[in-house]
């Protein structure tokens, strides 16, 4: 199974599941503009094909999760994950996980948090992990139009247990994790969005969520998929911190880039390119 190291930090990427997205609707606006300029990104139908992938990061002694995919209930329009299986195929059990870190609250980012309880509870997934959450992001998910709106019912069965069972920890911003890993604010795709930056003996890396989703947007960072909360503001952050990775060079980590979405991003002839590992 692949691994990526940054120092002294252990990165291996789980799959929980590939995904098509047509760019007519993921990218509104400038899905022709995809067709004409990056045909080769695409398969034999126009789709772009992309993952939910997550990370596992062993740090200073801990075991962490980033993002926890779909998960495996049956939703609507979504396949199902198997993170499970992934982690399994990795040597890990669920009960190895110390920390979930929540990129943000979106349905491809928490899906595996709980699983459904015999007696129709949620239970946590990661049983002696603790579950971190952006305090921005909490309360913006939590108000109770978007709580109860259609659709979001993985945040009354993915999010608001945890806090009823005291798993949950809010923290604000740029907020040290450990010794190596740190909260970086990326907000834009939603109002709380972090990645998580990694620096160990000299090296760097970043997990950027879904500050970007996929390639494309290296040279059209404006292009800001149809699930932004603000695209304007998503755009920005993104060319910011595309700008930021090349200049400190940090491995990158992108999970919604076809699996496993590792590598380094480069300026060749004033361009930006990405390099995979």
């Amino acid at each position: 199974m692949l691994k990526a190291s940054v120092g002294a930090v252990e990165v291996t990427p789980l799959l929980d599941c590939a995904i098509l997205m047509n760019p007519r609707t993921f990218i509104p606006g400038h899905g022709d503009e995809f067709a004409t300029e990056f045909a080769h990104m695409a398969d034999e139908r126009g789709l772009m094909p992309m993952a939910v992938t997550c990370y596992l990061v062993r740090s200073a002694g801990r075991t962490y999760l980033i993002d926890t995919g779909l998960g495996g209930r049956k939703r609507p329009g979504f396949p199902g994950g198997h993170l499970d299986q992934s982690l399994a195929d990795a040597g890990v059990a669920p009960s190895d996980i110390d920390v979930v870190l929540n990129t943000h609250m979106h349905i491809d980012h928490v899906g595996w948090n709980t699983l459904d309880a015999p007696d129709g509870s949620r239970a946590a997934f990661f049983p002696k992990a603790e579950y971190w959450f952006l305090e921005d992001e909490w309360a913006f998910w939590m108000q109770p139009e978007h709580l109860e709106a259609p659709g979001n019912a993985h945040l009354s069965e993915c999010a608001a247990p945890l806090m009823e069972q005291g798993r949950a920890r809010l923290v604000k911003g740029e907020t040290a994790i450990d010794e190596h890993l740190v909260y970086i604010p990326t907000p834009g795709h939603t109002p709380g969005h972090v990645a998580v930056g990694i620096a160990s003996q000299g090296e760097r890396g970043v997990v950027v969520g879904d500050a970007s989703h996929h390639p494309v947007q290296l040279v059209h960072p404006d292009w800001s998929p149809s699930f932004d909360w603000d695209p304007v503001m998503s755009a920005k952050t993104r060319d910011l911190l595309f700008d930021r990775v090349i200049d400190e060079e940090r491995t990158w980590f992108a999970g919604h880039w076809e699996h496993p979405g590792i590598g380094r991003l480069i300026r060749l002839d004033g361009k930006r390119q990405f390099r995979a590992l």
